[in-house]
């Protein structure tokens, strides 16, 4: 992973967060309207708003954790739990491979550089994995 690249891909996702988390969260309740029933609406929040802050904002602080310190397997511990908890809660492993896809996907709709672009590519992957393959270690 490129030093540079990565630093300023982290910047674009501090610098657009609030769009990005938005539209994957409005993604998935369309595709996944079950997801619904797990965000457990116990205070005033719209759906996507509680969706946005439960899950794709923490997925943006993590992949800019792992952009920051130029280490994926920052994520191993997160997506562990995530395998081990969410589907307690309705939330499946197909639901977290779209949160990633598409949220990767909308990042490279921003204006970002090849490289930024081929960093992106590798960490949704790793990511990928993990979620399918909790135990996984990628090289």
């Amino acid at each position: 992973m490129e030093s540079i690249a990565a630093t300023r891909l982290a910047d674009q996702l501090r610098s657009h967060q609030q769009e990005l988390c938005n539209e994957v969260a409005s993604r998935l309740l369309v595709a996944y309207p079950e997801l619904k029933r797990s965000l457990r609406l116990e205070e005033n929040y719209l759906p996507i708003t509680r969706l946005s802050e439960v899950a794709v904002e923490r997925l943006n602080e993590l992949v800019r954790a792992v952009l920051i310190f130029e280490l994926p397997s920052l994520a191993d511990q997160e997506l562990l739990w995530a395998h081990g908890v969410l589907p307690r809660n309705g939330v499946t492993a197909e639901h977290q491979s779209s949160m990633v896809s598409w949220f990767f996907e909308e990042v490279r709709k921003l204006p970002i550089s090849a490289a930024e672009i081929a960093i992106t590519r590798e960490i949704e992957q790793y990511f990928l994995v993990q979620i399918r393959h909790p135990h996984h270690k990628s090289s």
